[in-house]
């Protein structure tokens, strides 16, 4: 038979796979196959086949636009081939999809490489934000140092989404790279990303409480969000001190959140005061949240205060609102109950509850405790001192439950039939 002819049956014949070869027959294979390429009638078709058959040669696609595409080529352990996934540039969700399947294979280098490269081009000064989706949750250290060298990559563009990605992958390697950048020059921007994907270190406290000393604002906010769950005395001792004597309202923010998820009983008092006295609605509200479904009758105590007391912050209102409605205990039901009459002569003054954001006291009491709103609106109503907004506003959930009462037309009403 012509070795053309010989080589195109073979190229027929099913491929099995085989254990692997030892060196001796690696050596022979060589020899065969510089024998076979010596013969001046073989052809491309047959020299193909023969090295496929004799030295397991992969020959990649062009182009992978499937993921099954992706599947099948692993499944042969065709990982050259795989790889071919990660250069399709029209395509996200392809090389997404690639980067987390070679990834499932830690110890094939063909693999690890074409990952690696894909990531971050130190020359082209660019990286593959969907293959670093693709690694999210792998923790894979080789991976993270791929990507790092890119967050302090001047002529990178979008570092901060380079942060996000190394937070992502959450491995050793990519927390050093973030450490580096925080403590860098970078812009502003950069640095307080890498900083606040610090958090999901659960080390580096000591750069942290240097980092919310800085002299920018945005980086110390980034700072005191990274140290949440960390209860070192050191860290509470800076968190406190921050949340009550940083120049910036949104790092005491940070600060007194991270301070008060520590659930120590301790800082009660401090929230207490922040809440009532701060200057910073973003502190204030802050302050309410921590409070949020609270069983303590010393946090219930302090919301009814903020309830009662003139706030100009819708949002600190519906924060307060919501955080009563959402404890369990009797006295928070009583301080909704007992604060309609307050509330509605703050809000409800110059127009319609319903125009009137973040007033509706009557609603969240009644979600809370149904049985007894009839009451305590109608002793509301007792107390008098009202707008004709106000007056109208109880009149109609007196009716709502059941009652009846007058429900006055005020300046700017619409009357209707």
């Amino acid at each position: 038979m012509p070795l053309v002819g010989f080589a195109q049956a073979l190229s027929r014949r099913p491929l099995r796979e085989k254990p692997s070869a030892g060196p001796a027959t690696l050596a022979r294979r060589e020899v065969n196959v510089r024998s076979f390429l010596s013969l001046p009638i073989l052809g491309l078709s047959a020299l193909c086949t023969v090295l496929l058959l004799s030295t397991a040669c992969e020959i990649p696609p062009p182009r992978i636009d499937k993921s099954e595409d992706v599947d099948k080529f692993l499944v042969r352990s065709q990982f050259a081939s795989a790889c071919v996934g990660l250069e399709n540039q029209d395509d996200d969700d392809i090389r997404r999809y690639t980067a987390r399947k070679l990834q499932e294979y830690p110890g094939e280098l063909v693999a690890n490489n074409c990952v690696c490269d894909a990531l971050y081009d130190k020359d082209a000064h660019t990286w593959d934000y969907a293959v670093a989706e693709g690694l999210r949750g792998t923790k894979r250290d080789d991976f993270a140092k791929c990507l790092g060298p890119a967050l302090l990559d001047e002529q990178v563009e979008d570092r901060v989404g380079v942060a996000k990605a190394l937070g992502g992958i959450a491995a050793r390697d990519g927390f050093k790279a973030m450490v580096e950048a925080a403590r860098s020059d970078a812009p502003e921007e950069v640095r307080a990303e890498a900083t606040r994907y610090l958090r999901g270190s659960g080390s580096y406290s000591d750069t942290l409480l240097d980092l919310i000393e800085d002299d920018s604002a945005v980086i110390r906010a980034a700072a005191a969000e990274a140290l949440e769950g960390r209860d070192s005395k050191d860290v509470v001792k800076a968190l406190i001190k921050a949340a009550k004597e940083d120049p910036d309202g949104g790092v005491r923010a940070a600060a007194l959140g991270s301070a008060v998820k520590l659930k120590r009983g301790s800082t009660d008092e401090m929230v207490c005061d922040l809440m009532m006295n701060d200057p910073d609605e973003r502190v204030r509200d802050q302050a309410v949240r921590a409070f949020h479904g609270s069983k303590r009758p010393s946090s219930i105590a302090c919301l009814k205060e903020r309830l009662v007391t003139f706030e100009e912050s819708e949002t600190v209102r519906t924060s307060t609102l919501a955080a009563l409605g959402a404890s369990p205990r009797d006295e928070a039901a009583l301080a909704l109950c007992t604060s309609i009459g307050p509330f509605l002569r703050h809000y409800v003054t110059d127009k319609l509850q319903d125009d009137t954001p973040a007033s509706n006291i009557i609603e969240t009491q009644n979600n809370r405790d149904w049985e007894r709103s009839y009451d305590c609106v109608t002793k509301a109503k007792s107390q008098g001192g009202y707008s004709c907004y106000a007056r109208h506003h109880l009149g109609v959930w007196i009716k709502k439950l059941g009652g009846k009462a007058s429900t006055p037309w005020c300046p700017g009403m619409v009357k209707t039939r």
